[in-house]
Formats: structure tokens, C-alpha cells, sequence
């Protein structure tokens, strides 16, 4: 009977293991001009997932510790005047790196055949990074400014043609055909002047059909993660109706984070969503 009781108060008061702790207690502090390698292992503990954290220990590893450094001299005047800013915060690779292998994670980076990755709004290209250190052909798309991005873009070894999606304009030709599109945290759905107008679902379906149509083979993937941003009401939230939408023609889905996932054998066709082709968009 003692031995009962002892045992029932031992299954009580048993602590259960902690989840690893992140190296910033409010979850993600920036700090772009500490040691690399310090942030890297401060960041490796919380993954808890064996793949992912060998595709993070592979990207870490392919970082010149000399030439990352020199970018911390370069930015550390604009940093230790801002400790918060927008862009050099990309500069503190390890959380994006944590952040980026978990996609990579999910669409299978480190076991799918060779193929050819673009990623559209690629900022400073962790994602991209990843995909190169598994010998993925990759290009990013995004805007020439700020000047960091294409630093780091240069530091990871990744190519990258200028420029930005506009509502209801070709991306350009030299850009080609892909086996994945990558789209995530993306902002070009923003009109810029607008007061927080972004496009609306028809735009996004006539874009993703467009896009599918003219720069993806197949069979193919495209991913798109969604980033928050303010519609008409002034409110920041996910365009919810896209993942309705996009679950709704075959896209995996994960509501969390407002992610899609489609897998496909042909172009998109949003049929009976009402809509107008992308290049007659925004011409009146």
C-alpha cells in the first residue's frame, strides 16, 4: 500500500522534459552582429525534427564565416543606429534559416530529384540557400533594393533578376520555366498608395493562373505561404478566401500559417471562381 502511494506521488510530481528553450526569451530578438556560429547553435536546439535540423546544419555550414563577417562591418554603423531595422534584421541568418528549413522540410528539399527552384520575393534568400546547398538550380525575383538582400544573395552564391510583380503585368520572359515556385511572406499583393488595398481573391486566382500557365513544368510544385497585410477594413489578417480557395482545388493546406501547397500536373484553372486574365488587369 505504501509503496502504491509512493509510486502515485513519484507519477505526479515527475517533471516532464522541457521543450528547448529559444536562445531569445521573447522569441525572436534580432541580433545581426553577434557571432554567427554562436546564433547557429543557439537557434539549432529548438529544432526538434532530425531532417529538418540536418538541411539547417547543411545551409549553416555553406556560410563564409569571412565574408559574413564583412557584411557585419558594412551594416554595423546602420544596425547599432536602429536596433530593430526591417532589412538588416535579415542579417541574423540563424532564425531564418530555422524558419526557412521548415518549408524546405515540407516540400522535401533534401530528397527530391535535382530540379530548378524560383522563389519570387526572395528577400535575402534563406530559402534559396538551402535548396543550393542540396544542388537545386535556383533563381530569385525580387526588387533591387534594399541593398542587403542582394549582399546576401551574393554571400550564398544565388542568382537573382530584378524586379517585382505588378498587378496585371508579365513577369519577365528571362526568367523561364521552373519545377517549384516558391512564394512566401510575400508583400507585391500590397498597392503601394493605397491606404493598405490588397488584391482581392479574383486577382490572386488570375495571377496563379498566369503564373502556373507560363512559368512552372510538370509535373510541378508551387508553394505560396501568405504574409498578413491590411485589407480594406484596416485590419492585418490572412486572405483566408485564397486558402478556402486553393483547398478547394486539391492545394494542401495548413491554416496555421496560411500556407498552400499544390502539387500539379497542368496549369491552374480556378474554375467557377469569377475572374479576368491577368494581363487585362489593372489596363482601364
Amino acid at each position: 500500500m505504501v509503496l502504491a502511494i509512493i509510486a502515485k506521488l513519484r507519477k505526479r510530481f515527475r517533471k516532464t522534459p522541457s521543450r528547448p528553450q529559444r536562445p531569445d526569451a521573447d522569441g525572436v530578438t534580432y541580433r545581426p552582429l553577434r557571432s554567427l556560429d554562436e546564433r547557429i547553435e543557439g537557434w539549432r536546439v529548438v529544432i526538434e525534427d532530425d531532417r529538418q535540423r540536418a538541411m539547417y546544419d547543411r545551409v549553416a555550414a555553406s556560410i563564409d564565416r569571412t565574408a559574413y563577417a564583412a557584411l557585419q562591418d558594412k551594416y554595423r554603423a546602420e544596425i547599432e543606429a536602429a536596433e530593430e531595422l526591417a532589412v538588416t534584421k535579415y542579417l541574423d541568418l540563424a532564425p531564418w534559416f530555422m524558419i526557412h528549413s521548415r518549408l524546405a522540410r515540407m516540400l522535401d528539399i533534401d530528397t527530391r530529384p535535382k530540379c530548378s527552384i524560383l522563389d519570387i520575393g526572395a528577400g535575402g534568400g534563406q530559402f534559396l540557400a538551402i535548396a543550393k546547398a542540396y544542388g537545386h538550380e535556383v533563381l530569385a525575383f525580387d526588387k533591387p533594393d534594399p541593398a542587403v538582400y542582394g549582399d546576401l544573395l551574393k554571400l550564398c552564391g544565388i542568382p537573382r533578376i530584378e524586379g517585382s510583380v505588378q498587378l496585371g503585368e508579365p513577369l519577365p520572359q528571362s526568367i523561364g520555366r521552373f519545377d517549384l515556385i516558391m512564394i512566401n511572406g510575400q508583400v507585391f499583393d500590397v498597392f503601394p498608395k493605397s491606404g493598405g488595398k490588397r488584391w482581392t481573391v479574383s486577382e490572386w486566382a488570375s495571377f496563379l493562373e498566369y503564373l502556373t500557365a507560363t512559368h512552372l513544368e510538370y509535373p510541378s510544385t508551387l508553394f505560396v505561404g501568405l504574409n498578413k497585410s491590411a485589407g480594406p477594413t484596416g485590419v492585418e489578417e490572412f486572405l483566408w478566401p485564397l486558402v478556402d480557395l486553393a483547398e478547394e482545388h486539391g492545394a494542401t493546406v495548413e491554416r496555421k500559417r496560411a500556407t498552400m501547397h499544390y502539387e500539379l500536373t497542368e496549369p491552374l484553372n480556378f474554375e467557377g471562381a469569377s475572374k479576368d486574365p491577368w494581363l487585362t488587369l489593372g489596363k482601364a
